[in-house]
């Protein structure tokens, strides 16, 4: 890991990475179980125009020590108002839907190319992003296919609390996972 470097982006910056951020995710999501394409990356760039923007909102890149984009996280705070909590396909916990304004962080990307996969990249992706969060909890969607991903969830400290069918075209079911950020 120690030809890559991490910058947190100030929203100001953010969406001049779009194009790049899209890349990133058009590669990685190309691969199984995910098999995305063209038209989920249009979808992808278009919230991205609109959500980091948005209060709250947070990016941390990963690049070589050549400039190559090695993986971003990104996620913002959830508004009360927000759907996040329908479409679940399996019953939650008492309280667990509930959302005061600034209670939950999302994190909503965490992508790394292949070759800085198991480097430590992505660890350290999800913890400055997480880093000094004023929400109480952040909570994230996983496929349950994504095996390598579910293992690095579980190890961070994540718990699924539910399942959810995401509104996309042909969306899986999704696990939703929590995790307790004043620990």
């Amino acid at each position: 890991m120690s030809d890559v470097e991490f910058h947190c982006v100030p929203f100001e910056e953010a969406g001049q990475l779009r194009d790049e951020l899209g890349e990133v995710y058009r590669e990685v999501f190309s691969e199984p179980p995910y098999e995305y394409g063209d038209e989920h990356v249009r979808l992808f760039k278009d919230r991205f125009d609109v959500q980091h923007q948005r209060p709250g909102a947070g990016l941390v890149v990963a690049r070589s020590s050549g400039g190559t984009m090695a993986g971003f996280s990104f996620g913002l705070t959830l508004s009360p108002s927000a759907p996040w909590w329908t479409d679940l396909t399996t019953d939650v916990e008492p309280g667990v839907t509930d959302e005061p304004p600034g209670r939950t962080f999302v994190l909503i990307e965490l992508l790394v190319r292949k070759p800085w996969r198991r480097t430590g990249v992505a660890a350290q992706l999800h913890d400055l992003l997480l880093e000094d969060r004023p929400e109480e909890r952040a909570t994230l969607t996983v496929q349950p296919a994504a095996g390598p991903a579910q293992h690095a969830y579980a190890g961070w400290g994540w718990r699924k609390v539910a399942q959810k069918r995401n509104p996309l075209p042909g969306s899986p079911i999704f696990d939703v996972l929590i995790k307790d950020l004043r620990e």
